[in-house]
């Protein structure tokens, strides 16, 4: 059997559409959390220079990202595929993949969640939350102001909502082998869902201000 290795995929590209240069401010937060014995089997996938250059003195892998996969139409699993190519990964090496918008994980987090994942044999595993809000709640609404149920029911009480989760991408973990099984938000008919209490996930500039105005008093 072929030795199976363990990897850390960190994306970071340059241009965030919701909020540019986003991955430069939180970039050192998730590599921080990464020990220097792990530093090795990390990597950072971006097209930033400035990202780039101040990663090049640490043990950390750099890929530069081609262009086609800085789109904004891209996806994270092309992008994946792009990593598992150019360091010509096994089909039984694992991705851990750590999106840069969970500041405040740290890698007891990783640990436990990694370890779960190797415990049971998982192929696949991602993150979720209780949402705040239950699909049957949520309506699409019309250009004439008139709503539509996102999902169609005729339940009144709440307590006979089917129970449902919400993805968070807090940690992502797979077997190489599973790549083109997944869809392009990373997950399957077959991928363990893990509950997770944190529900942090920055995606715009009022949100990192935030993150930081009450991490630097």
């Amino acid at each position: 059997m072929q030795e199976k290795n363990t990897f850390f995929v960190i994306p970071a590209r340059r241009d965030s559409k919701g909020f540019p240069f986003k991955n430069r401010i939180l970039l050192e937060y998730t590599t921080k959390q990464i020990p220097t014995e792990l530093q090795e089997k990390t990597i950072v996938t971006t097209n930033d220079d400035e990202i780039i250059k101040k990663l090049s003195e640490s043990k950390i892998s750099i890929i530069k990202r081609d262009e086609r996969l800085c789109l904004d139409d891209a996806n994270i699993r092309d992008v994946m595929v792009d990593v598992i190519n150019k360091f010509h990964m096994k089909t039984n090496d694992i991705i851990v993949m750590l999106y840069l918008t969970s500041p405040d994980r740290v890698f007891s987090d990783i640990k436990k969640i990694l370890d779960y994942f190797l415990t049971n044999n998982l192929k696949t595993l991602t993150c979720c939350i209780e949402p705040k809000t239950h699909p049957y709640l949520c309506l699409y609404q019309k250009d004439d102001g008139r709503g539509e149920q996102i999902i169609k029911h005729d339940l009144y009480r709440r307590q006979d909502y089917p129970p449902c989760i919400e993805l968070r991408h807090f940690v992502c973990i797979f077997e190489v082998s599973e790549i083109k099984k997944l869809n392009k938000n990373m997950y399957n008919d077959d991928t363990f869902f893990y509950k997770i209490d944190n529900d942090l996930d920055i995606d715009n500039e009022d949100e990192l201000k935030k993150y930081l105005e009450n991490n630097l008093r």
